[in-house]
């Protein structure tokens, strides 16, 4: 049975009620194609390749301009799913639209990466008395920053504003550290938020 078409009436059912039920039910199957139609990703289909560009979104107010790492980033991730990329803006087909946004959130412990300074004995030739000074990386536990970054993208036509799929991204990590580098950020979210294209994701996605 059809969920809000009532139920099917029998064979031995009058006319007028099997008329009845049939008219229910087409406006039930009517009332569902129309509320799919309404998506906003079902007025064109959601394209696999092509050229694209990443641009900062127009109504990203409140958000910062794009790094160059998080606009790269994400158009690797954008040409392992068959589009071309292009870098400069305003010539490709279709736009990968970037909203940005970071905040703090708190902080913790965290182990901040450091340089230290290491003397080594003997100089040049080895003389007496002369040495060199190496620095080596190493990381110290200290209290540093969470930053929530969130990402969001939405992919549409140059010159249209129908948006043919669209997704977000967020993870919380403290500045600093080797996992919350701009580097490392950017290749999680931008591989996260378009990890489930070219199907919408459920939601935002998490990245730890």
């Amino acid at each position: 049975m059809i969920p809000g078409a009532g139920p099917h009436p029998g064979r031995d059912a009058p006319p007028r009620q099997r008329e009845g039920c049939r008219l229910r039910r087409a406006g039930w199957i009517a009332g569902v194609v129309a509320a799919v139609a309404s998506a906003p990703w079902a007025a064109a289909q959601i394209p696999s390749s092509g050229t694209i560009s990443v641009e900062q979104a127009a109504d990203a107010t409140g958000a910062e301009a794009p790094p160059p790492l998080f606009v790269n980033a994400l158009g690797e991730v954008l040409a392992t799913k068959g589009f071309t990329t292009l870098e400069q803006p305003g010539h490709a087909a279709l736009v990968a639209d970037l909203r940005l946004t970071r905040e703090e959130v708190g902080s913790a412990a965290a182990d901040v990466p450091v340089d230290r300074a290491v003397a080594s004995p003997g100089g040049v030739g080895g003389s007496v008395g002369a040495g060199i000074s190496v620095t080596l990386p190493t990381a110290k536990k200290s209290l540093a920053p969470l930053v929530r970054t969130r990402l969001e993208l939405r992919i549409r036509k140059r010159g249209e504003e129908a948006i043919l799929w669209q997704g977000s991204a967020i993870t919380v990590r403290p500045a600093g550290t080797k996992t919350g580098r701009d580097e490392a950020v950017a290749a999680d979210l931008s591989e996260a938020v378009l990890r489930s294209f070219p199907a919408q994701p459920g939601g935002v996605v998490t990245v730890p």
